[in-house]
């Protein structure tokens, strides 16, 4: 299983001596160009940044037209081949969602990872299982992370069934460490080793999962100041687990 980091920035990215899994949206990318080429040189998966502008005021006065144009101009000057849909079902509409995923894939000349929720209904699960190679469930945000962690036995039977028809699917923003032994997804992502500097949570590798120990007593004020460094012991630790999942998971 692939374990994917988003959230990474230069301060870790410069630290690398070897290619990772890595996610970044479109949207973080576009505002911090200089990242652009350290995130590129690791084995890379990009998400187009839409989840940002879900339940924002003013995501009805977002062009989606002229955003999918630029992110179709991004995806073909930097060559990626790995990128999901404007996944913007709960915005726009299924049917819109889907225009704007046919204009990405004709502009690119590849196709995209969509990005399945459990309010779609199995029925569009399965029609996507037979048109794709690579799919995404949706496992983050209210909904969709309740759904997902409370149902894992229905979760599973819906990664089996791709599975058995020989397609890949992605958990986004899915790390249920306990359940990704028994859920076969082919890659997943996280953000979890970022909880350093909000909470000064410290994570270790114990050789089969990430562990978490809560610092005791410390303050905004210790976190702030130690953030650089518990940041980079988290996500130092996280590329122990990934290579571990490619092998074990």
């Amino acid at each position: 299983m692939r374990v994917y980091l988003a959230g990474a920035n230069k301060e870790q990215l410069n630290t690398l001596d070897k290619k990772i899994y890595v996610l970044e949206s479109f949207a973080y990318m576009q505002k911090h160009k200089e990242s652009i080429n350290l995130l590129l040189n690791n084995n890379f998966l990009l998400d187009s940044g839409a989840f940002t502008f879900i339940g924002k005021k003013n995501k009805d006065l977002i062009n989606w037209e002229e955003y999918t144009n630029s992110y179709v101009d991004f995806i073909n000057t930097h060559n990626i081949d790995l990128f999901f849909e404007l996944d913007v079902y709960s915005v726009i509409g299924n049917d819109k969602t889907e225009a704007l995923r046919n204009k990405i894939e004709q502009k690119t000349g590849k196709q995209s990872i969509p990005v399945w929720h459990i309010f779609l209904g199995i029925d569009y699960w399965k029609k996507l299982c037979e048109e794709y190679k690579y799919i995404a469930i949706g496992a983050s945000g209210k909904n969709d992370s309740k759904w997902t962690r409370t149902n894992p036995e229905q979760l599973k039977a819906l990664v089996l069934y791709a599975k058995s028809k020989g397609v890949k699917v992605h958990g986004l923003g899915y790390t249920v460490l306990n359940q990704l032994y028994q859920i076969p997804f082919h890659s997943v992502d996280s953000t979890t080793w970022l909880n350093a500097s909000k909470y000064g949570e410290l994570q270790y590798f114990n050789g089969r999962n990430i562990k978490k120990v809560q610092a005791k007593n410390i303050g905004k004020k210790t976190i702030k100041e130690k953030s650089k460094e518990m940041l980079l012991n988290n996500f130092n630790q996280w590329i122990l687990f990934q290579e571990y999942a490619i092998n074990n998971l």
